[in-house]
C-alpha cells in the first residue's frame, strides 16, 4: 500500500476555463490542485504553504507576470517543478523562462495527455534530483562520520600508553601508534605502510606476528614476553577478520610489565630467603624429636609418645610447605635449573607407588598400576627429581581425598607423541569452579570432607610449573562424589 501523499500543483492562470480544465485532469489523475487567478495570489500561496510539487504558470498574467513569478518563486523554494503555460510561446520567451528557472514550458491549447505528459515527466525528474540530493547528503554525512570516527579512533590510540600494531596479509605494518613508536624505535623512523621485516628486528615479536598472520583458528590470542630495549612487554596479538570472516592481518597490543616483573622477582626472592631461613630450624626441630622419639621405649610414656607424633606430622607437613616454596621461588626467579635425561616412567611411578604404601595401607586403600605394553620401554626426556614430585604429588592427594576403603589407580598409556600418565581415584571429588582453581598457589578445596585432611595448597601449582617447564600438559577431570581424574601427558624421546 502506497503511504506518500499525492504530489501537490499549484495552477496560475487569468483564464477561468484553463485553471478548471487543469484542476480536473490533474484531480482525475490523483494529484491535489490548488488554483489562483493571479500572479500575487499565487505567489502569497506558494509563501504561505512550502509543499508545492510543481506550478504551471500563465506567462501573461495581471499585475506580477509568469517570469517575475517565476523568479521570485525560486527565491523561496529551489525544488519545485515549474511550468510556464502560454499561447504565444517563442523561442526567446522559453529561453528567458529556462534562464529564471523553469523546466518546460506547454503551449496552448493542450490536451489532457500532453499536460499529464509534461507534469509526470517533470515531477520524475524533480524526484531524481532530489534522491540524488538526499544520496549526497547521507554519503557527505558519513564521510564525516567516517572521518571523524578515523579522527577519534587516532585521538584514542595516541593517548594509550601501551603500544598497539596492525600488521596486514602481505606483512606490511599499516598501523603503529606513538607508543609503538616509543617501544619500538626503530618503527618510528618508517612511514606506514612499512615492511614488517625490516621495521621490527625483535625476532620474538616478528615470530608472534607471522604467527597469527598464518592462523586458521577463530578467535585466538596469543601472548607472549618480549623483551625491548632491557623493558619487558607482554604481547598480546589477535587476528583481524572480515565480515565473511577472511583474516585480513593481525592487532598486537604491547604493555610494560617489567615493574611487574621486578616485584613478582623481589617478591619470590623474599619468599625464598624467608623459606631457607625457616628451614634450618625446622631441621634442627625435626631431628631434636626424631632423637626423643627413639629413646622412648614401646611400654612408657604412651601419651607423651602420641602428642611426639603429632608434632612429628605436622613438622612433616611444614618442611613440605617449606620444599614447596623453595621450588616455586626458584622457577618464578629463574633460578631453577632442570636436569634432564633419558627417564622411564614406569620407574619412577614404581618409586612412587612404593612411597606412598604405607599411607594407603593405613586407609585399606587398594593402590594398583595399569601399563599399556604398546609403549613398554619408551622414555621421556625429564628431570627425575621433579618428576617423583608431581607424581607423588598426585598419588598423594588421591590418597588425602579417597575415602577408607577406596581404589586408586595409576595407567601408563601411549598418547601418540606423548606418554600419558593418569591418576585414577573414587574419592570425593570437585565441583566445576573447585576444578577451575585447583592449580592456583594455596587454594585447597573446603568443604566437609576435608576439613581434617592436611595440605598446602602448593602441590599441585607446583606440579603444574614442572609440567610446563617440560612443554608438557597436565588436566583433570572430576566430579562431585564420583572421584577424579588428573593425567600428565609428556613427550616422548
Amino acid at each position: 500500500m502506497n503511504t506518500n501523499p499525492a504530489p501537490r500543483i499549484l495552477v496560475v492562470d487569468d483564464e477561468l476555463g484553463i485553471r478548471e480544465g487543469c484542476r480536473r485532469i490533474l484531480c482525475a489523475e490523483g494529484f491535489e490542485v490548488d488554483l489562483a487567478e493571479d500572479g500575487l495570489g499565487g505567489y502569497e500561496k506558494l509563501k504561505a504553504n512550502r509543499d508545492y510539487a510543481a506550478a504551471l504558470i500563465d506567462l501573461k498574467l495581471p499585475g506580477m507576470n509568469g517570469l517575475e513569478l517565476i523568479e521570485e518563486i525560486r527565491k523561496i523554494d529551489n525544488d519545485i517543478t515549474l511550468f510556464i503555460i502560454t499561447a504565444n510561446a517563442t523561442i526567446e520567451t522559453a529561453v528567458e523562462a529556462t534562464k529564471r528557472g523553469a523546466y518546460n514550458y506547454i503551449p496552448k491549447p493542450f490536451t489532457p495527455e500532453e499536460l499529464l505528459l509534461a507534469v509526470r515527466n517533470g515531477l520524475e525528474k524533480r524526484s531524481l534530483a532530489l534522491e540524488a540530493r538526499r544520496s549526497n547528503e547521507q554519503r557527505e554525512k558519513q564521510l564525516l562520520e567516517l572521518a571523524f570516527e578515523r579522527s577519534k579512533s587516532k585521538s584514542i590510540l595516541n593517548c594509550m600508553t601501551d603500544g598497539v600494531i596492525v600488521v596486514n596479509r602481505q606483512r606490511q605494518i599499516v598501523l603503529r601508534n606513538s607508543a609503538a613508536s616509543r617501544i619500538i624505535t626503530e618503527l618510528a623512523g618508517f612511514n606506514m605502510p612499512a615492511s614488517l621485516d625490516e621495521a621490527i628486528k625483535n625476532q620474538d615479536l616478528k615470530e608472534l606476528l607471522v604467527d597469527i598472520l598464518e592462523t586458521t583458528t577463530d578467535n585466538v590470542i596469543r601472548t607472549k614476553e618480549i623483551t625491548l630495549d632491557k623493558s619487558t612487554y607482554m604481547a598480546n596479538a589477535t587476528p583481524l577478520y572480515s565480515l565473511d570472516r577472511e583474516n585480513l592481518g593481525v592487532v598486537t597490543v604491547l604493555r610494560d610489565i617489567t615493574a611487574l616483573k621486578k616485584l613478582e622477582i623481589a617478591k619470590s626472592m623474599f619468599v625464598s630467603m624467608v623459606a631457607h631461613e625457616v628451614k634450618r630450624p625446622l631441621t634442627f626441630i625435626e631431628n631434636k624429636l626424631a632423637s626423643v622419639f627413639e629413646n622412648i621405649k614401646d611400654n612408657e610414656l604412651a601419651e607423651e609418645k602420641e602428642i611426639l607424633c603429632g608434632a612429628v606430622n605436622r613438622l612433616n607437613l611444614l618442611n613440605t610447605m617449606v620444599d614447596e616454596l623453595i621450588s616455586l621461588a626458584a622457577i618464578e626467579t629463574g633460578q631453577f635449573a632442570l636436569k634432564r635425561s633419558s627417564l622411564n616412567i614406569e620407574q619412577i611411578i614404581a618409586q612412587v607407588l612404593q612411597s606412598e604404601e604405607n599411607n594407603a595401607r593405613l586407609k585399606d586403600i587398594h593402590l594398583s598400576v595399569r601399563i599399556d605394553e604398546s609403549i613398554k620401554g619408551e622414555q621421556v626426556l625429564a628431570d627425575g627429581k621433579a618428576m617423583a614430585v608431581v607424581f607423588g604429588n598426585l598419588v598423594d592427594n588421591a590418597i588425602k581425598y579417597t575415602p577408607t576403603g577406596g581404589k586408586i589407580e595409576v595407567g601408563i598409556d601411549n598418547g601418540g607423541i606423548y606418554i600419558t600418565v593418569s591418576v585414577k581415584d573414587n574419592g570425593i571429588g570437585m565441583s566445576e569452579d573447585e576444578k577451575e582453581r585447583v592449580f592456583e598457589d594455596f587454594y585447597r578445596v573446603k568443604n566437609e570432607y576435608t576439613v581434617n585432611v592436611p595440605g598446602t595448597g602448593l602441590g599441585l601449582s607446583l606440579v603444574k610449573r614442572f609440567i610446563d617447564l617440560h612443554n608438557g600438559r597436565i588436566s583433570v577431570q572430576s566430579q562431585p562424589g564420583l572421584g577424579s581424574i588428573f593425567k600428565v601427558s609428556l613427550q616422548k624421546i
